[in-house]
């Protein structure tokens, strides 16, 4: 999905479609300004949706100097140090500021969850295929509404952003099948 998909759809929701499209497809002056707020938009929800719902996750292989392993040798921006591996084995790690902390050397693969970076309008979003573009439209709409003082609105396009991202992702109820008693 596409930063661009997602903004397009949620102008369409708020009814400011027209200034949109004109400056996200042909460059005009018009629209420029609610484009800018809708692309910030977005990356609020993006953040919003891998901190706080459904984290992303990428293991790197990083260099360890001196028992340490610079978060700057990472690949992406680390929230959560899940797993550190060398030779598939698993090895004890502490955090620091700046680095963790291990007790080997050489290169280790480390498994974590990241913030995804900030977008701009023709970039791809890091959800793939957990998120839907509606989903994330619903969630512009609603930062948009915030941020240009449309309050009620924003509560409404809020409330349909997290029933979606509930209905979504709730975990589904097995089906069990009732024992049958033999009379």
């Amino acid at each position: 999905m596409t930063v661009k998909d997602v903004i397009l759809a949620a102008a369409e929701g708020i009814g400011i479609q027209e200034k949109v499209k004109a400056f996200a497809e042909s460059g005009s002056s018009e629209g420029k300004k609610e484009t800018e707020i809708l692309v910030q938009c977005f990356n609020r929800v993006e953040n919003e949706v891998a901190l706080d719902f459904l984290p992303l996750y990428v293991e790197d292989e990083a260099e360890c100097v001196g028992g340490k392993v610079s978060y700057a040798s990472l690949s992406k921006k680390a929230v959560r140090i899940l797993q550190v591996t060398q030779n598939g084995e698993r090895i004890k790690f502490r955090l620091f500021p700046d680095y963790l902390e291990i007790a080997a050397s050489g290169f280790v693969k480390v498994f974590y969850s990241y913030a995804p970076e900030k977008k701009k309008l023709n970039d791809e979003s890091d959800f793939k295929t957990l998120v839907s573009d509606r989903t994330f439209a619903d969630g512009v709409a609603a930062e948009y509404c915030l941020a240009t003082g449309l309050f009620e609105e924003a509560q409404i396009w809020d409330k349909k952003y997290k029933d979606s991202l509930c209905a979504a992702y709730k975990p589904k109820a097995s089906k069990v099948a009732s024992v049958r008693r033999w009379v």
